[in-house]
């Protein structure tokens, strides 16, 4: 069975990875529609999300920017398919870069990198280009789902013409370890939401009591990375534009927490910037500081 739904979502796939852009965009604003107007989906956690994080914005500059997301975020489910054709060539064409010397720079500077990309823009796109920066070894790390099939299609489609790892969260420290003797540029989003443990870190962020992973401190401090923020702007329809930014070359000449509170700055005001491109529709509020958490 498990393979037959592979069979199922992969042809799906397929099928919209050969349609022009045109009408691939035709198609994303129908599915805007049904998941907007007619499903609703997530309506109530996206409303509630923009209402705590912008609390000095009316209702009507709030549903302007619900409705951008949902358009972005349908957008985003259309283009997914194209990375099982679209080739280096089209990433090129479609994405670029405002300063990507830096990751040739630290590359001579033998540093490893770890990139700190929040949900924005199309990440997964940003995942297919990072083998062509530099001469570094691409990996991604990235959170395995329940669905087999779609776990599968998903990898596939990441890893389809690139040079790009796929390594597991569980087994990231694990992995990367391993690979003390390269140099290497590692995908890394630190955004989601964590289980609201002590181990967390938790500070305000967009007006609300927010707690963070920090597994990009830890592991960059373990591992000697240099922690470089992706800012990855929607310019168009299939149109995004890269900037990077060096939050840490020397992680573990920082405090405790200093990087994950400059990385926190850092996506609040990308957030600010651009509200409509980050993922709304995650409970990013899920846990509060004082509850009782199961470990």
């Amino acid at each position: 069975m498990k393979l037959f739904g592979f069979y199922i979502v992969k042809l799906w796939a397929d099928f919209l990875s050969v349609h022009p852009f045109w009408l691939l965009y035709m198609k994303s604003d129908v599915y805007r529609f049904l998941l907007y107007h007619v499903l609703r989906y997530r309506r109530k956690v996206v409303r509630e999300n923009l209402l705590r994080s912008f609390p000095g914005k009316d209702a009507k500059a709030i549903k302007t920017i619900e409705r951008r997301f949902y358009r972005n975020l349908c957008d985003q489910f259309v283009e997914a398919p194209k990375m099982l054709r679209m080739g280096p060539t089209g990433y090129r064409n479609r994405v670029t870069f405002s300063n990507p010397e830096l990751a040739q720079q630290l590359y001579e500077q033998k540093k490893n990198v770890f990139y700190a990309i929040p949900h924005s823009g199309n990440w997964e796109w940003f995942g297919k280009l990072i083998p062509e920066l530099s001469p570094h070894k691409g990996l991604a790390i990235y959170k395995k789902v329940q669905n087999s099939a779609f776990e599968r299609l998903m990898l596939e489609m990441r890893t389809k013409d690139c040079q790009l790892e796929m390594v597991e969260s569980n087994f990231a420290l694990k992995r990367l370890a391993q690979l003390r003797g390269e140099l290497n540029s590692v995908l890394m989003m630190a955004d989601q939401s964590p289980r609201g443990v002590d181990s967390d870190y938790w500070t305000e962020f967009l007006h609300q009591d927010t707690c963070w992973f920090t597994g990009l401190e830890r592991i960059s401090k373990m591992l000697d990375y240099a922690v470089v923020f992706v800012d990855m702007k929607r310019v168009g329809r299939g149109r995004y534009e890269v900037g990077f930014e060096l939050l840490a070359s020397d992680p573990k000449a920082m405090g405790k927490n200093e990087l994950m509170e400059r990385y926190v700055r850092r996506v609040e005001q990308f957030i600010l910037g651009e509200p409509d491109n980050w993922l709304w529709s995650h409970r990013r509020w899920k846990h509060s500081r004082n509850q009782n958490v199961e470990r």
